[in-house]
């Protein structure tokens, strides 16, 4: 499945998963890594993939990973499927420009997606309420910031949405606004909102870190006077704590976030929202969405094997997990029966210090869940 050949790698992998949401997923992922010959750090990675789901039938993604240096990376994604699933992303980020002293990112994306589900708002909201719908989902973003102190990083920018909502295509479903008819944010609507964010951060890696700890304050505003159909304020913080351990090849993890949306109409896409690969790793994405969500996540990471191929080292990882969150109307509504668990384990390969394929597998009150990404979730 592996081959190498002047200090760059060619992979063979399947792609295999099982979200909650979309269903079981089966393809190919063939990796090309290229490598800079010197540092023997990535530089180029390109990674199509060809997968079947019997919902939206045979898709081709294409995907490509460029790293100028150890601390910048462009993203660019476009996929297409037989039925419905649509998706074209780029993305820019350099957390040290100008010797260090400015953070950059930019980034754009138009996805039709056709999985989706809403169980309605609030915590105890019940699997049998299952709705679906079709988005449209335009949004353009940016941010620039200063990087002061050490370890410090303050940061303004604005975001562009454009979400609209369509009829499921997924069989035996409710449509959304069949059954939550007076859902705010059906139909087509704008977010025009601006941001700020100031961020500590003393982790050996943004992208594969194993010691150190962040944490991250962030607000945002809508903006009507620009033509935002939303009007809300978004804020919340966000913490992480990395534990290296005497023997280097296990790290300990500590991570919680909340978040909290307050404002006269907030669409329903907008709410805070727990479920995904990125919070409750063992419920669709976006299964629960309210006013406020909470989230806590431990996992332990264990280096299990490494490859040394043209230079160029390779750790093979096993991390088991326990996510734990809910989502709430307000504070002195949160309740510890509505809080949902999730055990599962993540098997990853890390190519420090800019590349992480992940496999993430979780068990919640529903069953489980299987995700498949590049990177470390948090």
């Amino acid at each position: 499945m592996t081959k190498s050949w002047n200090g760059n790698i060619f992979v063979w992998l399947p792609a295999i998963s099982t979200d909650p949401n979309a269903g079981p997923t089966f393809g190919i992922l063939p990796v090309l890594v290229l490598a800079d010959p010197d540092t023997h750090h990535i530089r180029h990675l390109f990674a199509p993939s060809l997968t079947y789901n019997d919902l939206f039938g045979t898709t081709g993604t294409w995907r490509y990973y460029f790293y100028p240096t150890d601390v910048s990376q462009l993203f660019t994604t476009a996929s297409i499927s037989q039925h419905t699933n649509r998706e074209v992303k780029a993305r820019y980020e350099n957390s040290s420009a100008r010797d260090g002293v400015l953070y950059i990112r930019a980034e754009s994306y138009y996805t039709v997606d056709a999985s989706n589900r809403f169980y309605g708002i609030g915590p105890t909201t019940h699997e049998g309420d299952e709705t679906g719908y079709t988005s449209k989902d335009a949004v353009g973003r940016a941010a620039v910031g200063i990087n002061f102190a050490h370890a410090w990083r303050a940061t303004i920018g604005t975001r562009f949405r454009r979400f609209g909502t369509d009829d499921t295509i997924i069989p035996d479903t409710t449509n959304l606004p069949v059954r939550f008819p007076d859902t705010p944010g059906i139909g087509t609507k704008n977010t025009i909102a601006q941001e700020i964010r100031l961020l500590w951060d003393t982790r050996d890696s943004p992208v594969t870190p194993s010691r150190g700890s962040s944490g991250e304050f962030f607000g945002e505003k809508t903006s009507q006077a620009l033509g935002s159909d939303s009007d809300f304020i978004r804020y919340g913080l966000e913490g992480k704590r990395f534990f290296l351990w005497n023997n280097p090849n296990e790290v300990t993890v500590v991570r919680g976030r909340y978040e909290r949306v307050n404002g006269p109409y907030i669409p329903f896409y907008e709410l805070a929202q727990l479920g995904g690969r990125d919070s409750l790793r063992g419920y669709g994405e976006g299964r629960f969405a309210d006013r406020g969500s909470l989230v806590f996540n431990l996992e332990q990471r264990y280096t299990f094997a490494s490859v040394n191929l043209m230079n160029i080292q390779t750790n093979f990882e096993a991390a088991p997990f326990f996510d734990v969150g809910s989502v709430f109307a307000d504070l002195q509504d949160m309740n510890l029966k509505n809080y949902r668990p999730v055990w599962g384990a993540a098997f990853r390969a890390a190519v420090k210090p800019n590349v992480v394929g992940d496999v993430e597998v979780g068990i919640g009150k529903e069953g489980p869940a299987v995700f498949v990404d590049i990177n470390y979730p948090y």
